[in-house]
């Protein structure tokens, strides 16, 4: 499934072949093109650095740097810890509230125990 910015750039690309061939203005090829996304070195929901965090010592602070964890699920695990001990998994923290299966898959790779 593409993303929202993978859909855009494909229908840039497809403006611009309708215009070569003929079957697209060169007014609505620029809108179109118009529309897409400037180019970034970031990837989409990826607006923070990749850290490597133990989640059984880091911070407030030091878990928000985690992509994907804000203040509240920083909290949550914080919370979580110091009322049932250390995790001993990173697959333990699937315990805290509001974390599934999927965000674990997308943070594991920033996270260690």
């Amino acid at each position: 499934m593409m993303n929202r910015t993978e859909v855009k750039r494909a229908l840039g690309v497809l403006a611009i072949a309708a215009f070569f061939f003929g079957g697209l203005s060169m007014i609505a090829a620029e809108k179109v093109l118009a529309s897409q996304p400037k180019a970034t070195l970031q990837l989409q929901g990826q607006d923070k650095p990749a850290v490597m965090v133990n989640i059984n010592k880091a911070t407030t602070e030091e878990l928000i740097k985690v992509r994907g964890i804000g203040p509240v699920m920083a909290k949550r695990i914080i919370e979580h810890r110091d009322k049932n001990g250390a995790f001993k998994s990173i697959d333990d923290l699937t315990q805290v509230q509001g974390i599934g299966g999927n965000k674990l898959q997308r943070i594991k790779d920033q996270i260690m125990v």
